[in-house]
């Protein structure tokens, strides 16, 4: 099976308050990506994957707040994921 793995290490990204990386995989061998449905698809898996790596559904007692870590990580990781499968569609596409 296909995967992807986005991890913070390779990115050059480090959490600096738990000083550690961070790593997921995304599955998209069963989406077809050249429809808008298959993307679609991509994106809710990348957003999920991001959102469990870096903890950002998970609160600290006594407060609603967001860490900022989290948030960063969260978006970094997410913006990370979305321009590998973009280089590696393209390849695809190109037959590499």
């Amino acid at each position: 099976m296909k995967t992807l793995i986005a991890a913070i290490a390779a990115a050059g990204i480090v959490l600096p308050a738990s000083a550690q990386e961070v790593h997921f995989e995304v599955t998209y061998r069963d989406l077809d990506l050249a429809s808008a449905k298959g993307q679609k698809e991509l994106d809710r898996r990348i957003d999920r994957a991001a959102r469990k790596a870096c903890g950002f559904d998970t609160l600290t007692t006594g407060t609603r707040i967001r860490s900022g870590d989290k948030q960063e990580c969260y978006v970094e990781m997410k913006t990370k994921a979305k321009q590998q499968f973009a280089t590696l569609i393209e390849q695809e596409g190109k037959g590499g």
